[in-house]
């Protein structure tokens, strides 16, 4: 009875450490399964934001284009619009008679002069929107840039500084043995 009695107990432990090992693998498992999900869910947050900014550069790449093309469309209107001014008038000097050609030259002259200004005008206007562009693309440029952290620039200087002092060494020590060679050569008289 006594041997019967231990042996329950043995099979009774036995199972309760089958229990409890399955009940580890098991977490182990759902510990493993949620890492993977987040894992998983991390990835596709960094790929959900780099698609945001991929989304966003080609939007300011879009806006800049249309701006370029906005920027011609308007220049070749206010040429046709000046042509249009300058061909109507050429049309009502060809219809006077030549008293009053001598008139409409003078008017022609002022147009032109006119024309000049108005023109003078807009190039720096367009001039300073070339510079706001030019601005706002190097601020679009510098965003994009991954700068090193400080770690990384500490490191990155002290490998300089190194490689600095070391070949300053080298060199110091290469060229105060030539000059030892050299002033063996000198004091030595020539056979």
């Amino acid at each position: 009875m006594a041997k019967s009695k231990s042996k329950a107990k043995k099979s009774n432990g036995n199972t309760s450490n089958a229990k409890n090992i399955k009940a580890l693998i098991n977490q182990n498992k759902m510990i493993e399964n949620q890492n993977a999900e987040a894992e998983k869910r991390k990835q596709e947050e960094a790929e959900a934001r780099e698609r945001a900014k991929q989304e966003k550069l080609e939007a300011e790449e879009a806006a800049k284009i249309k701006a370029v093309e906005a920027d011609e469309i308007i220049e070749p209107n206010t040429q046709a619009e000046t042509t249009e001014v300058a061909d109507s008038k050429s049309s009502k000097d060809s219809k006077d008679s030549k008293d009053n050609k001598t008139a409409d030259a003078g008017d022609k002259k002022k147009d032109k002069e006119k024309a000049k200004a108005d023109a003078k005008k807009k190039k720096p206007a367009k001039e300073k929107r070339k510079f706001g562009k030019r601005i706002k693309e190097t601020v679009s440029e510098l965003k994009k840039v991954t700068w090193p952290s400080f770690k990384d620039v500490v490191k990155k200087t002290g490998v300089v500084l190194a490689v600095v002092i070391f070949f300053g060494i080298v060199l110091f020590i290469f060229d105060f043995l030539l000059s030892m060679l050299y002033n063996l050569f000198l004091n030595q008289p020539i056979v």
